[in-house]
């Protein structure tokens, strides 16, 4: 009862003081749940809709599938979000994310990834991801892991050009991504996950990138659940006229298909 509980607090905490970076997706949620489903499909979807004195449209989608397979383990996840408030666009966003791991040990694999994925207001046309690296679990049983990872990422991007005049950028970078998080089952009905990703430029590493997720899923019937997703962005080097750091709290249903 007492790891439980301070599995939770540490969770809430990280929900609610997550740091946040538009790096890389958390691809570690399916993990836990794959143990018991090798084949998984998670649908997951928020709609929000105010009228009359206050005329606002919020959309959150997203399809989370994964497959085990012998040594082998596959993720994918499409996502989107689009928000409109008094007739303005205040949010376009959309991510596609897939990772294969080899499972060497129980404890050790290697992966790779590709991620591709456009923000209208990071002044992200396209930004395309590349990783190859490695997975090792510290502490994991039948409910929970605490893991780590690196990676090397090849990343290029197109930044869209400004209203000013402000030209489009086309750049090609080589990062490390480096991660830490875990995986918990806090009771039968309550499951938990936190992943942050550190990404640095290898060349300069004062221009690096964090992203930190959060959520916690409580179980309503066999198939679906209310979550809470807390996500920090940080971008130390950000494109011109975007802000460092982002930070979403999202509620949301997801139906499990198995």
């Amino acid at each position: 009862m007492a790891r439980r509980i301070a599995l939770t607090l540490a969770f809430v905490t990280t929900v609610l003081a997550a740091p946040d970076a538009g790096a890389q997706v958390n691809a570690e949620a399916l993990r836990t749940t794959l143990k018991a489903n090798p084949r998984f499909l998670w649908l997951e979807g928020a709609l929000v809709g105010h009228a009359g004195n206050t005329s606002t449209l919020t959309f959150s989608g997203s399809v989370f599938g994964g497959i085990v397979y012998g040594h082998n383990v596959i993720f994918v996840k499409a996502s989107a979000d689009y928000g409109q408030a008094m007739s303005t666009t205040n949010v376009a966003r959309w991510n596609t994310h897939a990772r294969y791991n080899y499972n060497l040990t129980e404890d050790f694999a290697f992966e790779g990834f590709v991620q591709v994925q456009h923000d209208r207001f990071r002044r992200i046309e396209v930004r395309d991801l590349y990783g190859l690296g490695v997975r090792y679990s510290f502490y994991r049983d039948k409910d929970n892991d605490v893991f780590a990872g690196t990676t090397y990422m090849l990343e290029h991007e197109t930044i869209d050009s400004l209203a000013d005049g402000t030209g489009a950028e086309k750049n090609v970078w080589n990062r490390n991504s480096t991660y830490f998080g875990i995986n918990a089952k806090i009771t039968a009905l309550l499951d938990a996950s936190s992943v942050t990703y550190i990404q640095p430029r290898l060349d300069r590493p004062s221009d690096f990138r964090v992203m930190s997720e959060s959520w916690m899923s409580a179980q309503i019937t066999k198939r679906l659940a209310v979550k809470v997703t807390g996500t920090f962005w940080y971008d130390n080097d950000p494109p011109l006229g975007v802000k460092q750091y982002d930070l979403e709290i999202k509620n949301s249903l997801a139906l499990k298909l198995d």
